[in-house]
């Protein structure tokens, strides 16, 4: 069922009022800063407790307010009804789910497992390392949570490496490389075997949307190279020392994996055109959902950010058809769409103007 209610308090431009759902799809159409995107933001606040568009929660508050909430009422089918909500403020960030509180944000993927298309999702295909690393950990950590318990450990012990290294102290540099051994072999031994199986989606939907004749494939390129233990990276780690002490870091690990599509052995995210990239990158958010769908049997939330405006008809009605099985769907458009066409049986059309948000 998804979402049946969500109420907003001082959030974003949202106006405080509570929005009725309920509907399997849902339509939000309005002018570009209405708060179409803000509503799709709370959506995913009420999923994971934090935002897909700023790490900075004070940000969320409404300008001139002291605090913000918002609240919502979620189902699953044959679920009972569930309520989640999360407050900002000056004293930090409140979650609760069912009255409780939530100390843990990784225990609200369990809950509503969301998915969200945007246009940032480019940089997972022509971005920095780090955010191509980001896109993998996330797929993993929706279905693993043991996964967000290694990244975690891997990275306080990968901080307090870097103190020692930066301040050019060997004392317990031997502890911090066979810490960070047993946790990044861990991390490297995962991702190598999910991008195994997440080509075996990913790769047939590219080709199917793209309509090119050859499959893009994305490679995973571990910074530990050839190490199949703990002693090899440990053993690693010791060879890159006084590298690390010259630079102040850590060099080598998980933290500097990197990922490339590769077409016919080419890296084709240098040669994509810019249409070709972000058809990559939403085929990429499809095939994370089907992903999810396998390893846990569970439909997700999607949440499409007026991410059908850059594909051509052809594509668009390709992409629409491959959209995996969902909870609910929320699609956001401008006026002049023609969103008529995509409505479906369960389809609720809701007007966002100037923060209020009205069903049509």
């Amino acid at each position: 069922m998804g979402f049946t209610t969500l109420k907003t308090f001082d959030f974003r431009n949202l106006k405080n009022q509570t929005i009725e759902l309920g509907n399997t799809e849902i339509f939000l159409t309005g002018e570009n800063g209405q708060g179409k995107s803000n509503f799709l933001e709370a959506v995913y606040i009420l999923s994971y407790g934090s935002s897909f568009r700023t790490r900075q929660d004070n940000i969320l508050i409404q300008q001139g307010a002291k605090e913000m909430t918002l609240f919502g009422e979620y189902s699953g089918k044959g679920e009972i009804s569930n309520s989640v909500s999360v407050n900002i403020s000056g004293k930090g960030k409140k979650i609760y789910y069912n009255g409780k509180t939530v100390r843990d944000r990784k225990d609200l993927i369990q809950n509503i497992p969301c998915i969200i298309f945007s246009h940032e999702d480019l940089s997972f295909v022509n971005g920095t390392p780090e955010r191509k690393r980001w896109f993998f950990n996330q797929t993993i950590s929706l279905y693993d949570s043991g996964y967000i318990d290694s990244l975690r450990k891997y990275r306080k012990i990968l901080k307090l490496r870097n103190f020692e290294v930066k301040n050019k102290r060997s004392d317990l540099l031997d502890v911090y490389n066979n810490q960070l051994a047993v946790a990044g072999i861990e991390i490297q031994k995962m991702r190598s075997r999910i991008t195994g199986e997440f080509n075996k989606t990913f790769s047939p939907l590219f080709r199917k949307i793209s309509g090119l004749d050859e499959e893009l494939i994305i490679t995973y390129l571990p910074s530990w190279k050839n190490c199949e233990n703990e002693q090899s990276a440990v053993d690693k780690l010791e060879s890159k020392r006084e590298a690390d002490f010259f630079l102040g870091s850590t060099s080598t690990g998980p933290h500097r994996d990197i990922y490339k599509y590769k077409l016919s052995g080419y890296d084709f995210a240098r040669i994509a055109s810019t249409g070709q990239l972000r058809l990559i990158s939403l085929v990429l958010r499809i095939a994370q959902s089907i992903f999810f769908l396998k390893k846990t049997g569970r439909k997700p939330l999607l949440l499409l950010d007026d991410v059908l405006l850059e594909l051509d008809n052809r594509r668009r009605m390709r992409f629409l058809e491959l959209l995996p099985e969902y909870e609910q769907i929320f699609f956001t458009f401008l006026p002049g769409e023609h969103f008529n066409e995509y409505r479906m049986e369960d389809t609720a059309v809701l007007n966002v103007t100037n923060g209020v948000i009205e069903r049509i």
